[in-house]
């Protein structure tokens, strides 16, 4: 039976008698006023009713032009405060009257759900796979090889003197993981601090006409090395390098999981690290995703972008918005998700993953498809995988726009998808997520076998360390660039044998 803007018929007489809003003989009509619209035109003392198709709970508030609200009850009889939390398992129709009105006057409700974790998950830094390398500029160069040959065991990939397209790499670090070369005028060079960079890096200072100068740098295994006297620099170096143009493949996963699973780092004052440079640490530990055990899921989502209309994404929205339901607004626990590429020009393979935290949804009836189905307007907030040194230090918040239904039970009713339409995405997204996962449990293992859990920890005050090791002094030590520290000591082979090899990369992310 189609509903209109007035309820009536058996249901809704024995919903008034429960309520106790029915006086004897006839029940009194009520109103629908449709969630996130408004009624106009209204006259006389009168009740209404809002559906809030949720077991979740959310804010509901209801408003009117002129007159008081009175007998304001909700689904179970009890009485309820426009404007404040219903509370859950709240589904169904909360009832209230307008009385004293001089005149015309003009209802309206809307409803609110904001989910949010009890812990949020700490900003972080993806550590991009991709060492320092000499490129043609974007814009504005010459459209030519100018720097003549590579230095060190740096890679030229490109011939002295011969064409070259903007952005395309002519010289790229060799598995020492240094850019080595300088690069001539009319070349570039682009610096991304990586998680095996040297002390230093020297290249060009574009601010100040591009003269030659040297740059401190994060070095997070480097420091770890001379601290326990390991070769994870020299490792991660020889075979996790992204050899590519991309530059966005990284330790987004690794970072994501840790900022989830893990208080936010304090490196002991005699370790002589920074916090980013323990994030560092710990997103290497979680980038193996062997290690990470998922319950729930909604997964293998296409990327569109949605469109309103059918799409493919829509067979996905009902599974999606019941994760964040169940899991950010019931438990209050982050999830895990790659929100994929930014705008303006990302990519569908790029992979980007963050801790899901907190959401806003505000709901809308749909008319003439019954009070349990409504469009929803998500605010949604994840960290910030881009965060180093204090900058960048915000959320990420993604817009999505949607309709589905809801069950009788007041969950999202995922057992005909094709009713859901997933009309839009904005913000700081271009395409519908990845996925949107459930963190169980995860052991601490990343694919590089130099760093342990165990060190990393040690180096922690937030989460069990701080034991200085017997070989560490008492002060913070004096770290020595990777020419120093490591002269002697013979080059890893970076071969395919010994690669570390990605399971669903696409999936997860590196």
């Amino acid at each position: 039976m189609r509903m209109g803007n007035r309820l009536g018929g058996s249901v809704l007489a024995a919903w008034i008698a429960m309520a106790g809003v029915a006086a004897a003989g006839a029940p009194e009509r009520v109103t629908s006023v449709p969630l996130g619209q408004a009624l106009a035109g209204q006259t006389g003392d009168r009740h209404f009713g809002v559906y809030v198709p949720t077991r979740f709970g959310g804010q509901l508030t209801v408003k009117s032009s002129d007159g008081r609200l009175v007998d304001l009850k909700g689904p179970k009889g009890a009485a309820w405060l426009s404007g404040q939390e219903v509370g859950s398992d709240q589904q169904g129709w909360f009832i209230f009257k307008v009385e004293g009105a001089k005149g015309p006057y003009t209802v309206e409700a809307s409803f609110v759900q904001v989910g949010e974790s009890v812990k949020k998950p700490w900003n972080f830094y993806y550590w991009p796979t991709k060492a320092d390398s000499i490129h043609e500029p974007w814009a504005g160069g010459n459209g030519r090889v100018d720097t003549m040959e590579a230095r060190g065991d740096d890679q030229m990939l490109a011939a002295p003197g011969s064409y070259i397209p903007p952005g395309q790499d002519i010289v790229l670090a060799g598995p020492n993981g240094l850019l080595e070369t300088l690069p001539a005028a009319g070349d570039d060079a682009t610096w991304f601090p990586n998680i095996f960079d040297d002390l230093t890096w020297l290249g060009p200072d574009k601010e100040h006409g591009n003269q030659i100068t040297r740059f401190q740098t994060q070095a997070p295994l480097l420091k770890y090395d001379q601290i326990f006297g390991t070769a994870a620099r020299q490792w991660e170096a020889a075979f996790s390098q992204n050899r590519d143009i991309s530059r966005w493949p990284g330790h987004c996963l690794g970072g994501a999981v840790a900022s989830i699973l893990m208080n936010e780092p304090m490196p002991a004052p005699w370790s002589g690290m920074t916090k980013d440079e323990l994030k560092a640490l710990y997103a290497e530990l979680g980038e193996n995703h062997y290690n990470h055990r998922i319950g729930d899921y909604a997964n293998e989502i296409p990327p569109g972008p949605p469109r309103p209309g059918y799409d493919p994404c829509d067979l996905k929205i009902a599974r999606v918005h019941a994760m964040f339901e169940t899991h950010i607004r019931g438990e209050k626990k982050a999830v895990l998700a790659n929100l994929r590429a930014f705008p303006p020009r990302g990519t569908v393979s790029e992979v980007w993953n963050h801790g899901v935290y907190k959401y806003i949804a505000r709901y809308e009836s749909i008319p003439g498809r019954g009070p349990r189905a409504v469009k929803i307007a998500l605010e949604l907030h994840a960290n910030s995988g881009s965060m180093l040194n204090g900058q960048d230090d915000k959320d990420r918040v993604v817009n999505y726009e949607y309709s589905l239904v809801y069950g009788l039970d007041g969950r999202v009713d995922e057992s005909n998808p094709a009713a859901a339409d997933w009309i839009s995405v904005g913000g700081e997204a271009l395409y519908a997520p990845l996925n949107v996962l459930e963190l169980v449990e995860s052991h601490w293992g990343g694919h590089n076998p130099h760093v342990t859990e165990a060190n990393v920890r040690s180096l922690d005050l937030a989460n069990g360390g701080g034991e200085r090791p017997r070989r560490m002094m008492a002060s913070a030590p004096i770290f020595r660039p990777v020419a120093q520290f490591e002269a002697g000591r013979a080059p890893m082979l970076a071969d395919s044998e010994r690669r570390p090899r990605g399971f669903f990369r696409s999936f997860f992310g590196r």
